[in-house]
């Protein structure tokens, strides 16, 4: 399912991005935050990064019950393994720059005191701007992709790029704010660099190939699947499946149950399939 078959303009993800960045600004100057009130929005910002993933994962297409299976099981794998490294995360930071505004009772204790900071920090709205921000950033991707477009190889690695390279800048930047005593001027600084490494991420992923862009076959891709497809034919089960047509065996529940299957780890090789196909087809067609 698609709303369109487009990229959308750079302004419709990129003026977002901006403005619910902005709003730490507002906190640094209206309401007084501190080095931990950021860098514990950052570090919630991983939480919700990760809730997306697993609806990013569970929310595509199906086809059958069994399609279910591969989804169910990547998202609690992930669930929680990016769980408790994010909880980990979560210790490591409020341990160094939480003070007595935290109490810490073994990893899981960290998820229950996101609600309580929130309350007690006013932080709220900039917790519901992280939200919406990573909702445009899915919408754009429905737009652009589809449902489900997303590959679940792709979607498991993703986050943990985005951790590493940005929260080691965060949390050096927070040991020198404490050592500078806070200063307004370096708080700044790391909301503007937060917001760069966000804008550079976005730009990254806006360069990803566009779905709905033809594909070309290769000679060796087109070797590898004349070898597999000499016939109108599948493997399934470990047995020869034949159909008296290529057109057959695309319209086949089987080649569909595949297709679900392979699009989960990547549209590419999905779309070399169809393309392939289409081109049997058509030959087919006119002999």
């Amino acid at each position: 399912m698609k709303l369109e078959n487009k990229r959308l303009p750079r302004s419709f993800f990129l003026v977002p991005l901006i403005l619910l960045n902005a709003i730490p600004l507002v906190g640094v100057f209206a309401w007084g935050w501190k080095s931990f009130d950021l860098i514990f929005l950052y570090w919630l910002e991983n939480v919700f990064i990760g809730a997306f993933t697993v609806l990013r994962m569970l929310i595509r297409p199906y086809h059958t019950p069994l399609e279910l299976i591969l989804p169910l099981f990547m998202a609690s794998f992930f669930t929680l393994h990016y769980g408790m490294f994010t909880a980990a995360h979560g210790m490591f930071v409020f341990s160094l720059f939480g003070g007595s505004e935290v109490a810490l009772d073994g990893l899981v204790s960290v998820y229950f005191q996101i609600v309580p900071l929130i309350q007690t920090n006013h932080l709220a709205v900039a917790a519901i701007s992280l939200l919406l921000l990573q909702l445009s950033d899915w919408g754009r991707d429905v737009i652009e992709q589809g449902v489900g477009g997303e590959g679940l190889q792709q979607l498991m690695t993703a986050p943990y790029r985005r951790i590493v390279i940005l929260h080691i800048t965060i949390i050096a930047s927070g040991f020198s704010l404490i050592a500078l005593s806070e200063p307004v001027v370096g708080l700044v600084i790391l909301v503007v660099f937060k917001t760069l490494m966000d804008i550079y991420h976005w730009h990254k992923d806006a360069k990803l190939p566009n779905v709905d862009k033809p594909v070309e076959l290769d000679a060796e891709a087109l070797k590898k699947l004349d070898e597999q497809f000499s016939t109108p034919g599948l493997n399934v089960n470990g047995k020869r499946v034949e159909f008296a047509s290529y057109a057959e065996l695309k319209a086949s529940k089987q080649y569909r149950l595949m297709m679900s299957l392979v699009g989960m780890f990547g549209g590419q090789r999905a779309k070399l399939l169809n393309t392939y196909l289409d081109q049997k087809i058509a030959l087919e067609q006119k002999e």
